[in-house]
């Protein structure tokens, strides 16, 4: 009996999220969060979060309290 490994079928699955009435600091640390979530994934799952200004936001979360803001 010949067995064949099957190939794995990959979907692309895709989730945005928006709001209306979050406040600017509200959806900085909204971003913060769920990066936290997908370095937590990262060993079953490549996420990908796209935003505006992503990056400086997720430095801006990970600073500590006395660090200077980034300008």
């Amino acid at each position: 009996m010949h067995m064949r490994k099957q190939k794995k079928l990959l979907m692309i699955r895709k989730v945005t999220i928006s709001s209306d009435d979050m406040t600017g600091r509200q959806w900085s640390v909204f971003l913060v969060e769920l990066n936290l979530i997908k370095q937590q994934w990262g060993r079953f799952a490549t996420i990908k979060i796209e935003a505006p200004d992503f990056e400086k936001v997720v430095r801006w979360g990970k600073r500590k309290h006395n660090e200077k803001d980034e300008e």
